[in-house]
């Protein structure tokens, strides 16, 4: 008995080194690669592990690249976790606009390995349907967040879910943008759509110049 005890934490901590082993070099085949080219044959070689090995630990190339970027979600997912009780509506402008900001900044700080995340999600069902759980959760917390705010009397009456949802669809590819390199003021673009959710473009009050 006691033999069997002392081994099985030497096989659990073999099998976490070399599970971080696949996903490490992973990381470094599908930076260098790209997605599609990347595959799991590729991962065993550069990794020298087995093939079946790979397996043992993970279902596909997919699974793989789904961890992998976790890691990278996981500071996205922290965002989820910032507490929303603002007082007043600026507290509630600024709350949002340093998420914006946030949210920004990480696919600037990441934006090789959400580079490959893209392609894959271009080419992938299993890989866009997990993104999209991703953009789901965050409909989820801003649709909470547009609650509170209503209760509070601090925002307008209007559709929770559908406003939640414009709103993340628009951070969405917005992040993407700054993924691409097609958008580099990261201040200016978040200023932009937090003006566009606390203000809108028209003014009711407005009248027609001539």
């Amino acid at each position: 008995m006691e033999k069997n005890t002392t081994k099985r934490p030497r096989r659990y901590l073999r099998s976490r080194i070399t599970r971080k082993l696949i996903l490490d070099t992973a990381l470094d085949v599908f930076l260098s690669e790209g997605y599609s080219k990347t595959t799991i044959a590729k991962i065993s070689q550069q990794a020298k592990v087995g093939y079946g090995t790979v397996y043992s630990h993970f279902k596909g190339k997919d699974d793989i690249l789904n961890k992998v970027v976790d890691n990278v979600l996981d500071e996205f997912f922290d965002l989820l976790e910032v507490p929303f009780a603002p007082a007043t509506l600026e507290e509630a402008r600024n709350a949002y606009y340093e998420l914006v900001l946030t949210s920004f900044r990480l696919a600037e700080q990441h934006r090789p390995i959400m580079k490959v995340y893209q392609e894959a999600i271009g080419q992938s069902k299993s890989i866009a349907e997990h993104w999209h759980e991703v953009t789901n959760q965050f409909i989820s917390s801003s649709a909470r967040s547009f609650a509170y705010a209503q209760e509070k009397g601090l925002a307008k009456e209007f559709d929770i879910e559908v406003v939640a949802k414009a709103y993340i669809l628009l951070v969405d590819r917005f992040i993407w943008e700054v993924v691409n390199e097609r958008e580099k003021e990261l201040k200016y673009i978040t200023k932009i759509i937090i003006d566009m959710l606390f203000h809108g473009f028209f003014d009711p009050n407005g009248t027609v110049k001539n």
